[in-house]
């Protein structure tokens, strides 16, 4: 009886304050991650390729993070997604800190917070990445004495990964990751164009379809 309630109490701790992560059993992996973190290098955009689903994400498409450098020297992240058939993009501001920054090597571990809470908790680990085309970010913290919860984003410059990368990406999955929580962030034109536009026709897909928008055009225009 007395582990069924110490159970349920874990399970609610969960629901409310780690609502973000896969919770499964075992104990948390201790994986290495990028040393001498280049942090000018990591800004910009980054599109999601893939993620652990997220109760903040639910449904989220188009999914993508911006990181810019505050006044303070913290990093604002500017997280975007669209949730299908909605045409309007849901903006997340956060702030990022590094999680030790006094350390030599610097390493790419990271406190993620949004809604103006500190961020206290080492919650993002870059694992793998080259600044240029790829981060693979992780992170895990445990529940209890026998769960554990983990969080995965796979991030690219451009909506797609060249097959090299995937590589690379694959070997990292096999080591860390349930493949079966994996789910593919669609980047599509219908969903994911920034700014849609309902009364603009869309560009022509071929030249058939350009000859008639442009009869049609002609008639309407005169």
């Amino acid at each position: 009886m007395k582990s069924l309630v110490v159970l349920s109490i874990v399970l609610a701790t969960v629901a409310t304050t780690c609502r973000a992560q896969i919770i499964s059993l075992g104990q948390c992996a201790v994986p290495e991650v990028v040393e001498n973190f280049n942090v000018s290098a990591y800004l910009g955009k980054w599109y999601e390729i893939e993620r652990y689903e997220q109760v903040f994400q639910r449904n989220g498409e188009c999914v993508t993070a911006k990181y810019s450098l505050n006044d303070d020297g913290s990093v604002r992240v500017e997280n975007a997604m669209l949730v299908p058939p909605s045409g309007k993009f849901d903006i997340d501001i956060g702030r990022a800190l590094l999680s030790f920054p006094d350390e030599d090597p610097l390493r790419a571990k990271l406190n993620v917070s949004f809604g103006g809470m500190p961020p206290i908790a080492s919650n993002y680990w870059v694992l793998d990445t080259d600044y240029e085309s790829f981060a693979f970010v992780f992170s895990c913290f445990p529940v209890g004495n026998t769960l554990k919860g983990d969080n995965y984003w796979l991030l690219s410059r451009t909506p797609e990964l060249s097959p090299e990368v995937r590589d690379r990406v694959e070997v990292l999955i096999d080591l860390y990751l349930n493949r079966r929580h994996i789910r593919r962030t669609r980047h599509n034109l219908y969903y994911c164009q920034e700014n849609i536009e309902t009364t603009t026709e869309a560009a022509p897909e071929s030249p058939k379809q350009f000859t008639k928008m442009a009869e049609r055009s002609k008639r309407v225009n005169g």
